[in-house]
C-alpha cells in the first residue's frame, strides 16, 4: 500500500506512517469480522456500530448482487479509512493506493490525474481520469482477469469511479463479472482449485479466455455496460471503464473527467 499526504505543496511522511499503523488496525478489525464478511451481503445481518466493517456489508448490499460478499470490498475499504484517518490532519491531498484500489480525498484546490490500465496483467496506461473534488470521485478501484484478486468475467479490466473506494471496489468486482458470456474459448474453474482458502468456494471463476468472435464481444459489452450504466443512474457509482479483448467502452457522463492516451 502506498500513502501519500500533503498540506498544501509539503509531503507529511510523519503521518503517513501513523497512517500506515492505523491501517494495521483496520486489517485487524476486518480479520476479527471475516467469517461474517464472506457471507453474501445480501442475505447477511449487518455487522454491529458503524466501522470499517459495517462499511463494507453496506457497500456489498448496495449493488444488489445477490452473491456479492462484503470482502469483495476489503481493498478499497482500508484504502478508505487510511485516507479518512490522513484527512483528519488537515491534509490538503491524500491518496492511498492499496495494490490498484485507489482512495482519494481533495481540497478544492487540488487535482490529481490517475492512470487506467486497460489491461491489470500489463503495466501500460490506456486512460487518464482528472480527479477533482468537484468530479465526485473519492475512489478508483479496478478488477479483472488477472492480479491478485477472482472474477467470473472475461474482462481484461474494468475500472470503477466512486464516491467512496469501498463502493468502487465493490461495485468494480460486480461489474467485471458481468462481462461473463458463454463461449467454448472461456475456461471456468471453482475457485478453490486455486485458493483452498478462498470464501468464494463452489462459485466458478474465469481461468482463461481465448479467442472470441466480435458478435460475443459485443453482446458482452452491451450487456455489461446496460448494467454499469444502471449503477450510474442511480448514483451508485460516478462511472466505469470497461475493456475487454483489447476495446473499451466508457458508461455515460464521464467523458469530461477521462481522455484516452495514445
Amino acid at each position: 500500500m502506498i500513502i501519500e499526504g500533503f498540506e498544501g505543496p509539503r509531503p507529511r511522511p510523519d503521518l503517513c506512517v501513523k497512517a500506515a499503523n492505523f491501517s494495521i488496525k483496520i486489517l485487524e478489525e476486518i480479520a476479527a469480522a471475516k467469517a461474517q464478511l464472506s457471507k453474501t451481503a445480501i442475505t447477511s445481518n449487518p455487522p454491529s456500530g458503524d466501522g470499517v466493517s459495517y462499511k463494507m456489508w453496506h457497500a456489498a448490499r448496495m449493488i444488489g448482487v445477490h452473491d456479492l460478499t462484503p470482502m469483495s470490498t476489503v481493498a478499497g475499504a482500508v484504502a478508505d479509512a487510511t485516507a479518512g484517518f490522513l484527512n483528519g490532519f488537515g491534509m490538503t491531498r491524500s491518496i492511498v493506493n492499496n495494490g490498484g484500489d485507489i482512495a482519494i480525498r481533495l481540497s478544492s484546490e487540488e487535482c490529481v490525474n490517475v492512470g487506467v490500465r486497460s489491461d491489470v496483467d500489463r503495466p501500460e496506461i490506456s486512460h487518464r481520469i482528472s480527479v477533482s473534488q468537484a468530479s465526485g470521485v473519492g475512489g478508483i478501484c479496478t478488477s479483472g482477469l488477472g492480479g491478485r484478486s477472482f472474477t467470473r468475467g472475461i474482462a481484461s479490466a474494468v475500472t470503477v469511479l466512486g464516491v467512496t473506494a469501498t463502493i468502487a471496489d465493490a461495485a468494480a468486482t460486480a461489474v467485471a463479472n458481468a462481462t461473463y458470456i458463454d463461449h467454448p474459448n472461456i475456461i471456468r474453474i471453482n475457485a478453490e482449485e486455486l485458493d483452498p482458502l478462498t470464501d468464494l468456494k463452489g462459485v466458478k471463476i474465469t481461468y482463461s479466455v481465448g479467442d472470441l468472435e466480435e458478435e460475443f464481444i459485443e453482446a458482452s459489452f452491451g450487456k455489461t455496460l446496460k448494467y454499469a450504466n444502471t449503477l450510474v443512474d442511480h448514483g451508485t457509482i460516478v462511472g466505469a471503464v470497461v475493456s475487454i479483448k483489447g476495446q473499451t467502452r466508457l458508461t455515460n457522463g464521464i467523458e469530461s473527467i477521462i481522455s484516452a492516451i495514445f
